[in-house]
Order: C-alpha cells, then sequence, then structure tokens
C-alpha cells in the first residue's frame, strides 16, 4: 500500500517551561503540508527499509521504532518491506521523521486488520516521538504536554506555503538546550487559533511566533537572515518551523508564491511551494 507522511509547520510554538523529566512543557498550532514522502509498505518475510536518500536505515528510524512498538502491544510476527520516497528534508522542523513513523502506523494498522482508531493510534505515537501523535490526527490542532495532547480544530481560509531551508540544520536537542525561557518570547496560541478560526489578519500577524527563534537564530544566523529576506520580499507570515533551520512564508495569494519560489530556488539548498493541508 501507499501512505502519505506529511510535513507539517508549527505557526505558533510555546516552550512553557522545563520539566522535571527533562522535557519541556509545550504549547503549539500545528498544521499538515501537503508536501508529503510516500511510503511503499507490503507485508514481507523480514522487515526492510530503503529510501531514495541517506538516511538512517536501522533502529534509530521512526518507521523501525514503529514496527517495534506495534509489535510490544499487539504481538504479530508479521514484517514488512518499506520504501521511502523522501521529500521532506531532515533537521528541517518539518516533522519528517515523526510523519514517517506514523505513517507506518497507519500502514500496520491498515494492513493487519488492527480497527484501531486514531486516539489508540496517538497514544502509541508518543512513545515514537513527540511530534509523532499529532502527525497521526494530521489535522490543524493546538498541541501541549511534550505532543500528546491534541485538540483539533477548523481553518476556514487555507494559505500557500513557500519552505526555504538552509544547507545545515539545526539540532532540536541543541536548541532547547541553547534557550533562555526568561528572556525568550512566550506567544499566545489560543489567541493565534482563535484568529485563524475568526480570519483577523491582524492578530494572527500578532500571534505568529516561536520561541525557540532566539536560540536557532545564535545557532545558525543564517536562518534569521532568511527570514528578513521572506519579511522584505512582502510576506505577511514569516516564521520558523520547530527547532528550524526551516522558514516558512504564508500568502493567500498563490501567484505571488510562485514568483518568490522563481526568485529564490537558486539561493537556497531547499525552496519548496506547497500548501496548507486542511
Amino acid at each position: 500500500m501507499l501512505e502519505k507522511a506529511n510535513a507539517k509547520l508549527n505557526l505558533c510554538l510555546n516552550v512553557k517551561s522545563r520539566r522535571d523529566d527533562g522535557y519541556h512543557e509545550l504549547e503549539m498550532i500545528m498544521v499538515p503540508l501537503e508536501l508529503h514522502d510516500t511510503l511503499e509498505v507490503e507485508v514481507a518475510d523480514k522487515t526492510t527499509l530503503t529510501s531514495n536518500v541517506d538516511m538512517p536505515l536501522d533502529s534509530s528510524n521512526t518507521i523501525i521504532k514503529a514496527i517495534e512498538v506495534m509489535k510490544k502491544h499487539y504481538g504479530f510476527t508479521e514484517n514488512f518491506k518499506i520504501n521511502v520516497d523522501k521529500k521532506i528534508p531532515m533537521q528541517a522542523g518539518l516533522a519528517g521523521g515523526s510523519s514517517d513513523g506514523a505513517a507506518m502506523l497507519r500502514c500496520i494498522n491498515e494492513l493487519l486488520h488492527l480497527n484501531l482508531d486514531v486516539e489508540t493510534l496517538a497514544r502509541i505515537g508518543k512513545e515514537i516521538g513527540a511530534d509523532v501523535p499529532f502527525c497521526v490526527y494530521n489535522t490543524p490542532a493546538i498541541v501541549k504536554g511534550i505532543g500528546e495532547k491534541i485538540e483539533t480544530f477548523t481553518m476556514p481560509k487555507n494559505y500557500y506555503v513557500l519552505l526555504v531551508k538552509p544547507k545545515e540544520g539545526v539540532s532540536t536537542k541543541l536548541c532547547f538546550e541553547s534557550l533562555n525561557l526568561q528572556t525568550a518570547i512566550h506567544p499566545d496560541c489560543h489567541a493565534l487559533k482563535n484568529a485563524l478560526v475568526n480570519e483577523d489578519a491582524d492578530e494572527i500577524y500578532k500571534h505568529m511566533q516561536n520561541t525557540l527563534e532566539s536560540s536557532a537564530f545564535v545557532i545558525l544566523p543564517k536562518i534569521e537572515d532568511i527570514k528578513n529576506e521572506l519579511i522584505q520580499y512582502g510576506f505577511p507570515y514569516v516564521l520558523m518551523s520547530g527547532s528550524g533551520s526551516t522558514v516558512f512564508a504564508l500568502s493567500e495569494d498563490k501567484e505571488f508564491v510562485e514568483k518568490a519560489y522563481a526568485k529564490y530556488c537558486d539561493s537556497y539548498d531547499y525552496v519548496v511551494k506547497t500548501q496548507i493541508k486542511l
């Protein structure tokens, strides 16, 4: 079977506090994109994983983790032949790995006729990675905790998206470790959700922020340079996604995004035009 693994954006990311277990308490607005990897999966005598790009193919891969976690919960003995057509870059803040893991959960659920609902798959996904529960739901949501608390909502208006990523990535671990919670911004994600639902452009602009930008800009100043370029180009909404290093720009004007794509596609290693998946 073929299964899409959609990239995600953080339209708002508030790192609220550091927890005693080493994780951080988060509040985020997350949306899926039409940009996606594609998993081709079939039941096989032994598990094999291949890809069109150079990426880890061992037990550190979220796809393999998804198989191991599902076997632990449901005790099946089947194995899988998997090929990944990878379009989402790594260390980009776009949840490429998490989305692949979520897609594998859906594949196992369907191929083995487990008939698990989305809430159960999301709960299992938490054992694979923090963004996996959201990627299981794959719809606009407020996400809280370390990523396991999902409140979906409906966005009435869609946006075209330009993604620009420098060659270098940013380590999520380093980005969080470098964060000064006292001096960083702490956006109001609920206010942004209301603005998106009510199509209030001024409030969207006001609340579309990311706590992690302050540390990511120090780790890789090129991210801030890209953000400033896209703002100067005329995009109304520009932000770094997740812990970087991708910067995204939103517009209701498809032609405007296409012109920006033509301008920047030769200037940076990764430039993609897509749109939010509603």
